[in-house]
């Protein structure tokens, strides 16, 4: 099983939606892909159509308060309330917490083919990375000892990460072994992979960890751009085949439609849908 962690410390990259689109174009190779959401923001969730289960008003309005309740209490009631498992469904936030949760439970089938997902509901990854700060036990292993229950029912684990570097980031890196880098033309996106590069190495001395890592140049705009080509070609010669040799190009018009229709840009009929098509047949061969 790879597990291959999509991270970038500078949002607007394209990384959530490589996650996207690279999950499910390994699916449609019959590859069993199982994609983690590790930021709060849940877009990946969102785009797979996992949602909390509704408010039943009617449920809440029907229960029997106790006697003697201050604020605290009543704090506490509601609280136990919105996180009995017939309300909540289980996610990548239980998993965290939980030393005793079957990861299982916490996994959902998406509507495409071998294609399964961990959720990440509400913005409850931000409480959690706290909850892991304050705990005084390990707590940088728990994704990983998780997976291990199902290293023989997936051929692919995606990890789509926050643009931020704490305890969920950790987790996710530490169940890796692999990294993809989206990286866009431009100077503060450079500063940002030097810094996300040396956050990796100070991860690979601190936890004995050795990563196979990759940049993927992404959301390159169509057109003969000198420049643009020639700031490729230097990145080839400092890092050698650390650089994927697919590019991801950008069209406004295509990624637009498809965050509005929430389509797979690996459906459109487009040039950037044939870029992740390809991109998929060289993280295959990889593997090889």
């Amino acid at each position: 099983m790879r597990k291959i962690s999509i991270i970038n410390e500078k949002g607007g990259v394209g990384k959530t939606t490589t996650s996207i689109n690279l999950a499910s174009g390994l699916a449609r190779k019959n590859k069993k892909v199982l994609i983690i959401d590790l930021d709060p923001q849940g877009n990946v969730s969102q785009f797979f159509g996992i949602k909390l289960k509704p408010f039943d008003l009617k449920n809440f309005n029907q229960l029997t308060i106790p006697e003697n309740m201050d604020t605290r209490k009543a704090v506490k009631f509601i609280d136990d309330y919105l996180n009995k498992d017939n309300y909540i469904q289980k996610d990548i936030n239980t998993l965290l917490l939980d030393k005793n949760q079957e990861i299982k439970e916490c996994i959902y089938k998406t509507e495409y083919d071998n294609l399964d997902i961990i959720p990440s509901l509400g913005t409850n990854l931000i409480k959690t990375d706290k909850y892991l700060t304050a705990d005084s036990g390990l707590v940088y292993n728990r994704l990983k000892r998780a997976i291990r229950n199902i290293r023989h029912d997936y051929d692919y684990i995606i990890f789509d990460h926050a643009p931020t570097f704490n305890n969920i980031t950790i987790n996710g890196l530490f169940a890796s072994d692999e990294i993809i880098i989206p990286l866009k033309i431009g100077g503060f996106e450079l500063r940002s992979f030097i810094n996300m590069m040396y956050e990796i190495f100070d991860f690979e001395d601190d936890y004995e960890q050795i990563y196979n890592v990759k940049i993927l140049m992404n959301m390159i705009p169509r057109g003969k751009r000198k420049d643009y080509e020639n700031f490729m070609i230097k990145l080839k010669e400092l890092f050698g085949n650390k650089v994927l040799l697919t590019t991801i190009g950008f069209q406004e018009a295509v990624a637009s439609r498809s965050t509005m229709q929430s389509q797979l840009l690996i459906d459109t009929k487009t040039k950037v849908g044939t870029d992740y098509e390809h991109l998929v047949d060289e993280i295959l061969k990889g593997g090889n």
